[in-house]
C-alpha cells in the first residue's frame, strides 16, 4: 500500500470523476484549442520540425488515481509528480513534462489524444489549456 493510499484512502464514492460524455467533450476541445496553438507557435516561428518538451495537467478527485497515472507517466519517461491540488484538497492533481515531442499537427495531435485516453482510463481529466512548452535548452 503506497503511502498516499494509507493518508488519503480510497475516495468514497463510486462516481467516476468524468463521464465517457465529459471525456468525448473534453477531447474535442483539447484537440480545437490544440490546433490553435500550433497556429501560433507558427507565427512564432517553430516549425513542424521542431521538438519541445510539453508540460501536461491532469485532474481527479481520488489519490489513488493520481498515483497510478503518475506511475504511467514515469514509465513513458516523462517527469511526472502528483499530490493535492493547492486550490481544492479535495481534489489531487498529477502534472510534469513530457520527453520532447516532433511539433507536427499529427504527432502533437495523437499525444493530446493518447493524454486525453490515459487520464480517462486513470479517472483524471487531461487539461492541455494548463500547460506550457520548453522551447530551446530549457530543462
Amino acid at each position: 500500500m503506497s503511502k498516499f493510499n494509507k493518508l488519503f484512502g480510497s475516495k468514497s464514492s463510486s462516481r467516476p470523476y468524468q463521464t465517457e460524455a465529459q471525456f468525448e467533450t473534453n477531447l474535442a476541445k483539447q484537440v480545437s484549442m490544440t490546433r490553435q496553438g500550433l497556429a501560433q507557435l507558427r507565427e512564432h516561428g517553430v516549425n513542424e520540425e521542431r521538438e519541445l518538451r510539453l508540460e501536461f495537467f491532469f485532474c481527479t478527485n481520488d489519490p489513488i488515481s493520481a498515483e497510478a497515472l503518475n506511475l504511467k507517466l514515469v514509465g513513458l519517461g516523462y517527469d511526472s509528480q502528483f499530490g493535492e491540488s493547492e486550490g481544492d484538497p479535495t481534489l489531487f492533481v498529477t502534472t510534469g513534462w513530457t520527453t520532447p515531442i516532433r511539433m507536427d499537427e499529427a504527432s502533437v495531435i495523437n499525444w493530446i489524444e493518447s493524454m486525453c485516453r490515459l487520464g480517462f482510463a486513470n479517472d483524471a481529466e487531461f487539461d492541455s489549456n494548463r500547460g506550457t512548452i520548453k522551447l530551446g535548452n530549457q530543462q
